[in-house]
């Protein structure tokens, strides 16, 4: 056992034993504390294999538990299929109501299936913070990502992400959405299409957001490209950000009338065509 300031310290949370003798640069232990952790780590491996397993049909999900959703006699692993068998899927029961209404706190979010990743046992009722009304019900992983991600990373990550946001009737009326995503796609509209000019030229990568502020009836893009040391900025107005809201929102209830899945917004492949 080695001493530093005085005090022993330990290896591996044993505890110090005066059995424990240095060899040159090397630490031993007794053969039996080495059997013990050996064991300890056995064990450990065997429980995280355990929990990986379906309790339903046996199947093997994911090391780090992506299937375990809890229950009220405690943990349990569900595979996606015995997940959509076990809980309802949520059809809108809510659409309209407020979240501090009494209808929602009488009506549990945990007997339905995330709305979002359809895969996991709902935890809580989401809700659109501007407007209060009732989103659906989301498990713990996908509530989570909503709020604390940023606001183009969900709406590029999450399939379904816009029609999610729209279960809210004040956005749906209004055809916009919540405070913090008309700058994401305003974002996601200059990756998307702004490019500095190479000797005529379009460069062909996608340019580096390094800061948005919102100032003068704008928001100010300032971008850089790292192949070529360029640095500019993009302004885009308020007005023509409200448009790209109500294009992306248009589109995803048009895409949800014709039956076919809303895609996630994405980058397009960067044009390479010359500029006159």
């Amino acid at each position: 056992m080695a001493a530093h300031s005085g005090r022993r310290q330990s290896i591996a949370n044993t505890r110090p034993l005066e059995l424990m003798t240095r060899s040159g640069g090397s630490l031993l232990l007794p053969r039996a504390y080495t059997e013990l952790l050996d064991r300890w780590e056995q064990v450990t491996e065997d429980l995280v294999t355990r929990a990986r397993i379906c309790n339903r049909c046996r199947a093997q999900g994911p090391r780090w538990g992506a299937w375990r959703t809890p229950t009220p006699l405690g943990y349990v692993t569900l595979c996606p299929p015995c997940s959509g068998a076990t809980f309802q899927r949520y059809t809108g029961r809510l659409r309209g109501v407020l979240y501090e209404s009494a209808r929602t706190r009488s009506t549990r979010a945990d007997g339905y299936l995330c709305r979002l990743c359809s895969e996991a046992r709902a935890a809580v009722w989401d809700h659109c913070h501007d407007h209060g009304h009732v989103r659906g019900p989301l498990c713990g992983s996908c509530n989570t990502y909503e709020g604390k991600s940023t606001a183009h990373s969900f709406l590029q990550d999450k399939e379904g992400a816009a029609l999610h946001l729209l279960e809210c009737r004040g956005c749906l009326e209004r055809h916009t959405l919540p405070a913090r995503y008309p700058a994401a796609l305003a974002r996601m509209h200059v990756e998307a299409t702004e490019r500095h000019i190479i000797c005529t030229r379009r460069c062909r990568h996608v340019p580096w957001i390094e800061h948005v502020e919102l100032a003068h009836g704008a928001y100010r893009f300032s971008l850089s490209c790292w192949w070529h040391k360029a640095t500019w900025t993009k302004d885009v107005t308020v007005a023509e950000t409200a448009a790209l809201v109500r294009e992306f929102v248009d589109q995803a209830l048009a895409a949800e009338q014709a039956g076919a899945v809303v895609p996630a917004p994405r980058r397009p492949a960067p044009e390479t065509t010359l500029q006159a």
